[in-house]
Formats: C-alpha cells, sequence, structure tokens
C-alpha cells in the first residue's frame, strides 16, 4: 500500500470516528438539556452504576492516550523528501490537533466528562426532588 494511501485511510478512519464523537456531544446536550428541564430524574443506585461505567471507560481511553503517542513517531519511509512527508503526514493524524486519533480520543474524553456531569446533575435533583416530597409528606402528616 502506498504511503499516501495509507493517509487517507488513517484520515477517513480519524474523520468517521471524530464524527462519532461529535454525534455523541450532541446526545449529551439534550441530555444535560432534560436533566435542566426536569424530564430526567435518576436513580442513585442506577446513577452510581452509570457513574462507575463511565470512570471505567475515562480510565481506557487514558490509557489509549499513553499508548497513542506512538503513532506520533515518524515512521522509516525513507531518508527521500516524499517518504519523510509521508511519515511527517502519519504522524500528524496520529497525535495533531483536529482529526487525529489522539484528538479525537480527547474529545472522546471530554464527552465522558459531560456525561459524567449529566448523570450527577440527574442523581442530585433525583434527591432534592425525593427531599421535597419527603418534606411535603411531613408536613402533610403534621395537619392531619
Amino acid at each position: 500500500m502506498s504511503g499516501a494511501r495509507m493517509a487517507d485511510q488513517v484520515r477517513g478512519t480519524a474523520s468517521a470516528a471524530e464524527a462519532q464523537v461529535r454525534a455523541s456531544a450532541a446526545a449529551v446536550g439534550s441530555l444535560r438539556q432534560d436533566v435542566a428541564a426536569g424530564r430526567l430524574r435518576l436513580d442513585p443506585v442506577a446513577g452510581q452504576e452509570i457513574q462507575h461505567m463511565l470512570a471505567e471507560q475515562v480510565d481506557q481511553v487514558q490509557n489509549w492516550l499513553k499508548r497513542a503517542t506512538d503513532l506520533g513517531r515518524r515512521a522509516p519511509l525513507g531518508r527521500n523528501p516524499v517518504g519523510q512527508a509521508v511519515a511527517a503526514k502519519l504522524a500528524d493524524h496520529g497525535t495533531g490537533d483536529g482529526d487525529s486519533f489522539t484528538g479525537v480520543l480527547q474529545q472522546y474524553r471530554q464527552v465522558l466528562e459531560d456525561t459524567r456531569e449529566a448523570v450527577e446533575d440527574a442523581m442530585r435533583r433525583s434527591r432534592a426532588d425525593d427531599e421535597r416530597a419527603e418534606e411535603e409528606f411531613r408536613r402533610i402528616g403534621q395537619q392531619l
């Protein structure tokens, strides 16, 4: 496979992953809106399970990011100008900004963190609603 073709494949894969991460970020935005509007409540036990899964995924992304630094090394494609240019381009797709693999992983990690915050907000709202309902029942009980 030619170096240019390999670079195109890397770019295509990273772009597709970035599009999926953007879609996930939009979904998290909708989740946050539902939480803020009170349309979503989350049982604390279920919320803790979700937070645990999110924390595990964040840890996995951190491990991938550590390993992805190897993608930033230039491949030994020769000392000629074309080989050097392709090696630089591949390294940039691995660890550069934007649609590089590490860039996409960093965006994904942010989506996970935003999701974790939305889950925390939903749990907090659920607890507050439960406390208000409990207080209301107590007040009604005292009036009887």
